[in-house]
Order: C-alpha cells, then sequence, then structure tokens
C-alpha cells in the first residue's frame, strides 16, 4: 500500500468508516498520512481535519494548518472552502483578512466545477 498513494488513500477511508472493516481512527490516520505524502488532496484535507479534532492522532492546529493549505495549493474545492472560513475567523493560526476569505471562497467555486477525478 505504501507505493500506492490512491490505495491507501481508499483503506483509510474504508477503514476510518468501518467499511468491510472495524472502525480505527488511528489505522485511518496512518493510511490517511502514506497518502498525503503521495499527493492525494483529499488524504490531506481528511487528514487537516482529523489533525484538527485530534482524531486517531494527537490534536496539532499547526499540522492542521500545513495539512490545509496543501491540499488547497492541489485546488481542493474543500479545501479552498475550509481555508476561506478559517482565514476569515482567523482560526488556524491565520490573520483574519475578508479579501483573502473572499479570493478562496471564488477558488473553491472554480474548483469545484473543474473537479478532477478521485484517485
Amino acid at each position: 500500500m505504501a507505493g500506492n498513494p490512491g490505495a491507501a488513500y481508499y483503506l483509510a477511508r474504508m477503514t476510518r468508516n468501518g467499511m468491510g472493516t472495524p472502525r480505527d481512527s488511528v489505522q485511518a490516520a496512518h493510511w490517511f498520512k502514506v497518502a498525503a505524502k503521495g499527493g492525494i488532496a483529499p488524504a490531506m484535507f481528511t487528514l487537516s481535519n482529523m489533525l484538527r479534532a485530534g482524531e486517531g492522532l494527537p490534536r496539532d492546529d499547526a499540522a492542521a494548518r500545513e495539512m490545509l493549505e496543501a491540499a488547497a495549493e492541489l485546488e481542493s474545492p474543500e479545501a479552498l472552502q475550509q481555508l476561506a472560513l478559517a482565514v476569515e475567523e482567523g482560526a488556524l493560526g491565520l490573520a483574519r483578512d475578508e479579501k483573502l476569505a473572499a479570493q478562496l471562497m471564488k477558488e473553491a467555486a472554480h474548483a469545484l466545477k473543474h473537479r478532477p477525478q478521485e484517485p
């Protein structure tokens, strides 16, 4: 699985949601990390949320922000939207900036129209 980020992503989703296997947030976090290192934006986004919530691994807002920004750079609509909300609220150590938040929301809408296929 370590050589196939797409497969790691699907295994992570299955493990997190208990699809064909018992739910296990720790194992899911492991596989999401593997997929994220392989450049899978949805894995980065999900891992960001798990880090922010402390689900399956210790809560870490700095790492959550890093994963969220990495997913946003890959034009993940969900990541762009969540980053926009964080900028608007001044969350995750980000400075409040309504103009940037509005720009990120526009980018999220554009990315949603041009969403690539999932891995």
